[in-house]
């Protein structure tokens, strides 16, 4: 099927409903406020909230797995760094997207599969249709493990890859970015770390090793930042893990550096 059918038929099989703007930062006569449950291969579904103009610099898509309610509302994980900074991207002028798992079940040791990468993938088609700009995949902590898996394998499809806090080290769901095929990435990559997180999962100092295994990727780049407030457990979003207390300045400096990869 070819990929204009293919988003068609997502199209039209979708169930859109109105959301309440999330951002006051947004323009009210561009912005899209919508949550759509997106069909899968297998069956059923996963639910997709889409947020932003509809021609922005470019698309981000935020994985971090959450449960999103019927009008919008994200029931987990609100603490989670991009979840909880959502209007701080938008106020940037991105699109955001932020995925639900597929038919609300656990992620523990899905994120690096062939199945959630094509699940990644028919939401990247659903926000084709919503707004025209680069895909790019955001991860956090245990998302970064699906962001890497969707770089590798939804080539053509994503503009590049940022890693956030990336889990390093195996923890209960046996699964960490190196299981996605870092080595398979062709697009350019920005691995965030911050030397305060002492989270066991996602040490910063292997931030440099995620960036060797990237040897297909065009550009790469290791950024460390510094800080030590914290008011979570240190593997939770507000703590260093989840950049607590300096979220505007890494937001910043990511926005930036996606903006000069679409400059060049």
């Amino acid at each position: 099927m070819s990929r204009s059918a293919t988003v068609a038929r997502l199209a039209a099989a979708l169930i859109l409903t109105v959301l309440a703007a999330p951002a006051s930062a947004q323009n009210p006569a561009t912005a899209q406020n919508i949550v759509v449950d997106v069909p899968l291969a297998a069956g059923g579904s996963e639910r997709v909230l889409f947020a932003g103009p509809a021609t922005p610099p470019a698309i981000l898509m935020m994985l971090a797995g959450v449960g999103i309610g019927d009008a919008g509302t994200i029931g987990s994980l609100t603490g989670n760094f991009l979840i909880r900074t959502r209007g701080l991207w938008l106020a940037q002028g991105f699109a955001v997207v932020i995925l639900d798992s597929p038919n609300g079940a656990s992620l523990n040791g899905q994120r690096h599969t062939s199945a959630y990468a094509d699940a990644i993938g028919r939401a990247v088609d659903f926000a084709r249709t919503r707004a025209d700009g680069a895909i790019w995949l955001v991860g956090t902590s245990a998302g970064t493990t699906a962001a890497a898996n969707g770089a590798a394998q939804l080539r053509g499809k994503i503009a590049g890859v940022v890693l956030t806090s990336s889990v390093t080290r195996r923890y209960t769901s046996s699964e960490t970015v190196f299981d996605s095929e870092p080595e398979a990435i062709a697009v350019p990559a920005m691995i965030v770390a911050n030397q305060g997180d002492t989270c066991p999962l996602t040490p910063p100092a292997d931030a440099p090793l995620i960036a060797a295994w990237l040897t297909r990727s065009p550009r790469k780049e290791v950024v460390y930042v510094q800080s030590d407030q914290i008011r979570s457990p240190p593997c939770e979003g507000l703590s260093p893990h989840g950049y607590f207390g300096i979220e505007s300045g890494v937001i910043q400096r990511i926005s930036n550096w996606i903006r000069e990869v679409h400059s060049h």
